[in-house]
């Protein structure tokens, strides 16, 4: 089994659609910006962070590491360092963003399977959901690892401000004249800031006709859709809790990494208990009944979710 583990929510970019609301921090004031989060106890303490990573090594779990940024602050750095100890390389993800890359962090993303950046337009194609410089910054950390040795793979999500021919075609086109391995497509799921934002959605027939497109572009990049665009072809069935699960950075245990409200807690159904305080055996022992009441799986239980959602509160 696999987890998404956002380590924090503590982030340099300030996105309108970032699904776990993080924190924007300033490079040059970021402790007393973050201070206050930290104090109020919302996040694990270092402490806390390397006993739960303890637990997941203990009971065989590949790890992914996200955020905010994970490696931003020098205290999650350590922890994910940690992880590259105790684990082997392949049970090793990291999801970051493209900013403060130093050739410390590039050694260390050495040591990891891959390293996942997100954009979503090429280079400085207009968004008025992601920050100027979002995109390059991604690109330009892409290029730095892939030069280093580091194993790199992009992720782009689809929405109205992505899904164009033209934007995914030139990433595309640069992902393979760069040397990335892999390009994940992921579908849009509004929760965190994006749930203020369910106009972005793309109809069902558009995520299917880009689709079609993307499997046409001929590349060295690996190109492969997320479980919840794989659905839509009718091709498996929702990984919650048989294949993966999501800590959020309070320690929250979720059924799926996206269920997550605006404050970055658990959305209603979807909680399982708390780390490190709980049993994980007994989290996810939960986890059955919790099931059976989201639904059977063959549609994921998040989006299916929040539909329920929208159409009570019309």
């Amino acid at each position: 089994m696999d987890v998404i583990w956002n380590l924090t929510k503590a982030c340099p970019w300030d996105c309108e659609i970032c699904s776990v609301s993080a924190i924007h921090v300033c490079p040059t004031i970021e402790e007393s910006v973050y201070s206050g989060e930290k104090d109020s106890k919302k996040e694990l303490t270092l402490y806390e962070k390397l006993s739960v990573l303890r637990i997941l090594v203990n009971n065989n779990f590949e790890i992914d590491f996200s955020g905010g940024d994970p490696l931003y602050y020098d205290e999650d750095l350590r922890v994910v360092e940690q992880a590259t100890r105790w684990l082997p390389k392949s049970k090793i993800v990291i999801s970051m963003t493209g900013s403060k890359i130093t050739s410390s962090k590039i050694n260390l993303l050495k040591k990891v399977s891959i390293v996942e950046f997100t954009v979503d337009n090429f280079l400085d194609g207009k968004n008025p959901f992601r920050p100027r410089g979002y995109n390059r910054a991604s690109f330009l950390a892409m290029k730095m690892c892939v030069e280093s040795g580091v194993s790199v793979r992009a992720v782009t999500v689809l929405y109205s401000y992505t899904i164009s021919k033209t934007n995914l075609r030139n990433i595309y086109n640069w992902l393979s004249e760069n040397g990335v391995l892999e390009w994940e497509l992921l579908r849009f799921y509004p929760v965190g800031r994006a749930s203020r934002f369910l106009k972005l959605i793309p109809s069902y027939s558009k995520y299917l006709e880009m689709m079609e497109f993307l499997c046409k572009l001929n590349g060295s990049t690996k190109i492969f859709f997320q479980h919840s665009l794989n659905m839509l072809e009718k091709n498996g069935t929702c990984p919650a809790i048989k294949e993966s699960i999501g800590i959020l950075p309070g320690g929250e245990v979720v059924l799926c990494p996206w269920a997550m409200d605006c404050n970055t807690k658990p959305l209603k159904g979807f909680e399982l208990g708390k780390l490190p305080d709980d049993d994980l055996d007994g989290i996810i022992s939960k986890a059955g009944s919790r099931l059976r009441c989201l639904g059977d799986g063959r549609c994921c239980r998040v989006l299916n979710y929040l539909e329920r959602l929208k159409k009570e509160g019309e």
